[in-house]
């Protein structure tokens, strides 16, 4: 009964992951002038997201065949850690950046 658990619940986050994404592009393709400019932004969408779909699960894959449970819960403690500390970076440099660019012209 584990694994079919496992497998909802994986199923559940990977549905839910690029929703936030998708539905941006849904509101980008709304505004376009026209349905041909709409279905070209969604076209976009499809063809650039479509590689990190494929490409995520079968890395995740690669990276954990042949390890035991503990090795793989370690490494994932350390890619949720890596990607934790990616988003902050990018966040503070995106709010700090102007602000030193500011000061910096100032000087």
């Amino acid at each position: 009964m584990r694994l079919p658990v496992r497998a909802a619940g994986a199923g559940a986050v990977w549905v839910a992951w690029p929703c936030g994404l998708l539905q941006s592009a849904l509101v980008v393709a709304a505004l376009s002038s026209s349905a041909l400019g709409g279905a070209a932004t969604m076209a976009a969408f499809a063809l650039t997201s479509a590689p990190g779909l494929v490409a995520g699960p079968w890395a995740l894959r690669k990276l954990l065949l042949g390890r035991t449970a503990v090795a793989r819960e370690a490494w994932a403690a350390r890619a949720a850690g890596l990607m934790l500390l990616a988003a902050s970076a990018w966040a503070l440099g995106h709010q700090l950046g102007p602000q030193v660019a500011a000061y910096c012209r100032t000087l």
